[in-house]
């Protein structure tokens, strides 16, 4: 398995485990943007798109807009390859980030809080959901460590 940048070539793969993996997934237009103007990775085995992540950087934080591994892989680490893999590339550019997670996402949630993210606030009523909206747990790693420690 290897990280790769994505582009806006991987649309295809990339919208396809979007559409497997949410609820309520991203808009083509929203994704076709967001491999335009984001830093976004894909976990690969030889061609194969396994997951991928979506971050926004400005200055010196970042935002972790999506984070996807095939649902039909999941539970199999490759969610925490993939998240330590993308973290590895922020090094250095950004001291802080940031995710949104739904707060009935239990095994997303304890995959960040294994990362390092905390709890920071709650944005309520943030997501759709089928019985209305549900609430989203707003986190944030501070990365002057590991980022910064000695080599």
């Amino acid at each position: 398995m290897q990280l790769q940048p994505l582009s806006v070539q991987h649309f295809p793969s990339v919208m396809a485990l979007e559409l497997k993996a949410h609820s309520h997934p991203w808009s083509e237009t929203n994704m076709e943007s967001a491999l335009s103007r984001h830093r976004c990775w894909g976990l690969f085995d030889v061609d194969c798109l396994l997951g991928f992540t979506i971050f926004s950087l400005v200055l010196d934080e970042a935002e972790l807009l999506d984070c996807v591994i095939d649902p039909a892989l999941q539970g199999r680490g490759l969610g925490n390859r993939l998240l330590e893999l993308s973290l590895l590339e922020l090094q250095g550019a950004a001291q802080r980030i940031y995710l949104e997670v739904r707060e009935s996402n239990a095994p997303a949630i304890a995959l960040y809080q294994n990362h390092g993210f905390v709890e920071v606030g709650v944005r309520r009523d943030y997501y759709p959901s089928v019985s209305g909206r549900e609430d989203a747990l707003l986190m944030a790693l501070e990365t002057g460590s590991p980022f910064d420690a000695p080599a």
